[in-house]
C-alpha cells in the first residue's frame, strides 16, 4: 500500500485528535510503525519493508510486538518489585508481619539484589543470599529465605517471574536448626545489675529495654508504637488489634496497658530522642519512617549482657520471661499474670474467670515500683507465696 503525502496530510486535518499511524497490512493483522509527523514517509516505508520481509517468512509481527511489550513489563528490578510489594501487599498484613517481612527484605534482599531484573534471579542467587544471612545466626537466614518467599510469590501474581528462586533453598543445606533455647528469667540480683547498668547502654537502647521490663510486651509490638497510641495524661498505652501477635483471640480493638508514672516518664524522655518521628523508636540513621531494626537492637542487648559479671546470655523474650515470674513472686494470682502479657487463659478458666483491667493494672503498680526500688538499690526481695 503507497502513501502520499497529501493523502497523509488529509487525515491528519479530517480528524483533529487523528491517530495517523502508518501501518504495516497484508490480510491481517496490523502493526503500526510509529505516528505522522513524528516518523517520516521514508522512514516508515523502510520499516514497512522490513516488516514485509519478517511477514513473508511467516513471522506474525503484531504478536511479536506484542510479545516485546509484555516483556517490557516484565522487566523489573527487585527494587521495582519490593516498591510493588509494598503498595500492593503488605497493608493487607498484620501490622507486626509486615514490619517482620519487609524489615528482612530491606536488609538482606535489596542490597544484594536491588538492580537485578526480578525474572533474571536464580537459585543460586537466593542460596549466596541466605548462606550470607546465616553467617548472622540460622534464624535470620530463615526468615530471609521466608521474606524472599514472599517477595517472588508477588511476582508470581504478577507473572513476572515464572518460578520462585527461594522456594528451591533448603535451610538444611546451609545449616543445622539450633536446639530450642530455655527462656531465662532474671532473679533480684540480676535484674538489679541489669538496671543499674543500663546508662552504659545508647538512651534509645537503654530506654527500650527498660519498657520491655516495665510492660512485659514482646518486641514485635513495642518497636511498632507510634506516638498516637501513647497518652501519657491518661497514662495508658493503647496498642491496636491489628499490632497484637495474638489478635485472632482477641474481641477488643485493642490492648490497653496501664502506665505506671515511671513508665510514663520513660516515654516522656523517649519523645525528644525520636525526632519529630510518629514512631516511638524510628531507625537509626534518619529513616523515620522505619522501625529501629530488631537485630541490631538485639546485638547491642546482648554486647550489653555480656558485660556484666556472671549474667546469663538473654534476649529480648527473656525480658518478658523476668516480667512474668517477677510478678508471680510478688505474689500476683496467675490469671492476672497472664492477662498482664496478654495471654488468653487456657480452657474453662478462660471462659469464666474474668479478670477485671483494675487488678492488671495494679499488678502493674507493684511490679513498677519494685523495679524502682531495685534502681534506687533498696534491699527489696519479693515475698513468695505458698500457694494460690
Amino acid at each position: 500500500m503507497r502513501w502520499r503525502r497529501a493523502d497523509v496530510h488529509s487525515v491528519h486535518c479530517w480528524r483533529c485528535r487523528v491517530d495517523a499511524a502508518l501501518s504495516i497490512r497484508r490480510t491481517s493483522p496490523r502493526t503500526h510503525a510509529g505516528r505522522y509527523p513524528d516518523l517520516s514517509l521514508a522512514d516508515a516505508r523502510r520499516a514497512a519493508a522490513k516488516a514485509r520481509v519478517r511477514v513473508d517468512a511467516g513471522e506474525d509481527v503484531a504478536v511479536e510486538k506484542q510479545r516485546r511489550k509484555v516483556a517490557d513489563a516484565c522487566a523489573w528490578t527487585v527494587r521495582d518489585l519490593l516498591r510493588d510489594h509494598e503498595t500492593r501487599v503488605a497493608p493487607g498484613l498484620a501490622a507486626s508481619t509486615a514490619f517482620g517481612m519487609l524489615n528482612y527484605m530491606r536488609t538482606d534482599l535489596l542490597p544484594a539484589l536491588g538492580s537485578r531484573v526480578a525474572r533474571d534471579v536464580t537459585p543460586d542467587d537466593a542460596q549466596a543470599l541466605i548462606e550470607r544471612a546465616a553467617e548472622r545466626s540460622y534464624w535470620a537466614a530463615a526468615n530471609a529465605r521466608k521474606a524472599g518467599i514472599a517477595l517472588f510469590s508477588h511476582a508470581r501474581a504478577r507473572r513476572i517471574v515464572v518460578a520462585n528462586p527461594f522456594r528451591a533453598v533448603n535451610m538444611s543445606s546451609i545449616s543445622a536448626q539450633p536446639a530450642k533455647r530455655q527462656r531465662v528469667a532474671l532473679n533480684p540480683a540480676q535484674l538489679r545489675m541489669f538496671l543499674l547498668g543500663l546508662s552504659a547502654l545508647a538512651p534509645v537502647d537503654a530506654a527500650l529495654a527498660e519498657l520491655l521490663l516495665r510492660t512485659g510486651e514482646r518486641i514485635g509490638e513495642a518497636l511498632g508504637a507510634t506516638w498516637q497510641e501513647i497518652d501519657t495524661q491518661a497514662g495508658e498505652w493503647r496498642i491496636p488489634r491489628e499490632r497484637i501477635k495474638t489478635r485472632k483471640r482477641m474481641t477488643a480493638p485493642a490492648f490497653v496497658i496501664r502506665l505506671h508514672r515511671s513508665t510514663a516518664a520513660l516515654f516522656e524522655r523517649l519523645r525528644p530522642l525520636a525526632c519529630g518521628s510518629p514512631l516511638v523508636f524510628p531507625a537509626l540513621a534518619g529513616a523515620q519512617d522505619r522501625n529501629m531494626d530488631h537485630e541490631r537492637a538485639l546485638d547491642r542487648l546482648k554486647a550489653y549482657a555480656a558485660t556484666l559479671p556472671n549474667f546469663p546470655s538473654i534476649v529480648f523474650h527473656d525480658l518478658r520471661s523476668t516480667v512474668r515470674s517477677g510478678m508471680r513472686a510478688l505474689g500476683t494470682p496467675a490469671e492476672v499474670c497472664e492477662r498482664a502479657l496478654n495471654h488468653r487463659l487456657p480452657g474453662i478458666v478462660g471462659v469464666y474467670d474474668v479478670v477485671q483491667p483494675e487488678r492488671v493494672a495494679a499488678a502493674f503498680v507493684q511490679w513498677s515500683n519494685y523495679l524502682d526500688g531495685l534502681r534506687k538499690g533498696a534491699d527489696v526481695v519479693p515475698i513468695r507465696r505458698k500457694s494460690d
